[in-house]
């Protein structure tokens, strides 16, 4: 693309305040986890940091060799999500020595026969180890509402026409997918930085705007595939922008912004102190504080909000 950057790979750009990651269940043939990492600045500015397949599980067959994931029929690959992308961090571009983690993630939880069980499971795990409120389990939304996003608690235990088990513990979060798909195609017909742009790195190959461009929007105002090729990339910037929407991203006051939309400060990762705000964990009861580990890494996560930036 010819707007590109010319960005070292897997590096935090400077004007990124947080990550959000974004997570696309695959199955069929090619079954995979595909996440995507983005980076949000002020006003809606965002940067692709990263984008990868998780392929193989911690399983091994006989001879030692690992095992392709399968997302609906094995429940422990599914810890592959904290390890391998809840818990990434990456260097800033501008110092190298600072790391900023991964501020919360978002997972589809549709696709083949067991997926949501093992979405929902995996929400549970993460819950007993303390760490469900950075994850968000996402369905795109089959009611038509004003509403962009819908808060939901599955509860289908006196129904036996539904596989998945849900017994109104696990937050879903309902998307109107079209109307998230109108916001993305908004943002990139915006052709300088500033409020709203998207940034993109050169290490990005043509597969990733044939998915980003590859569905059409009906006058309907339906987006569609207009055959059977890849939207990943789509899907992914529309459940970014969705979880920084939850996390009350268009009510910042850029002029105050909470720690965890704040600038890296530079210079302050010289200690074993994170930077800025202390990092925090939110649970059910509101947000606990937690120790910091001892690296030179960014706060990945704080409350509150004010005014508006649309």
């Amino acid at each position: 693309m010819a707007r590109a950057e010319d960005v070292s790979k897997r590096t935090v750009p400077d004007g990124v305040r947080f990550i959000v990651a974004t997570v696309d269940v695959q199955g069929g043939k090619k079954r995979r986890f595909v996440v995507q990492m983005v980076g949000y600045g002020a006003y809606g500015e965002r940067w692709i940091i990263d984008r990868y397949n998780i392929r193989y599980s911690l399983r091994v067959n006989e001879n030692g060799e690992s095992q392709p994931v399968n997302p609906a029929a094995m429940p422990e690959d599914w810890d592959l999500l904290r390890t391998d992308v809840l818990d990434k961090e990456y260097p800033l571009a501008g110092d190298p020595e600072q790391f900023m983690p991964v501020l919360a993630m978002a997972v589809d939880s549709g696709g083949e026969d067991g997926v949501t069980d093992n979405a929902y499971a995996f929400w549970r795990r993460c819950k007993r180890r303390g760490v469900a409120g950075r994850v968000y389990l996402f369905k795109g939304d089959s009611t038509r509402r004003e509403k962009l996003i819908t808060k939901t608690y599955p509860d289908n235990t006196e129904r036996s026409d539904r596989k998945a088990k849900a017994r109104g513990q696990v937050p879903l979060y309902l998307l109107q997918t079209n109307a998230l798909k109108d916001r993305i195609a908004a943002a990139l017909e915006r052709e300088e930085p500033g409020a709203n742009y998207i940034h993109f790195p050169d290490w990005l190959g043509p597969w990733f705007y044939e998915e980003l461009t590859y569905e059409e929007r009906g006058a309907d105002g339906k987006w569609k595939k207009p055959g059977r090729g890849n939207n990943e990339a789509l899907d992914l910037m529309c459940y970014a922008h969705a979880l920084v929407i939850i996390r009350k991203y268009e009510q910042i006051n850029w002029e105050k912004p909470p720690g965890w939309a704040r600038l890296p400060e530079k210079g302050a990762a010289k200690t074993t102190q994170p930077v800025g705000a202390r990092r925090q964990e939110q649970h059910e009861g509101g947000e606990k504080a937690v120790k910091a580990r001892k690296k030179k890494i960014l706060p990945a996560w704080g409350g509150g909000s004010g005014g508006g930036w649309l």
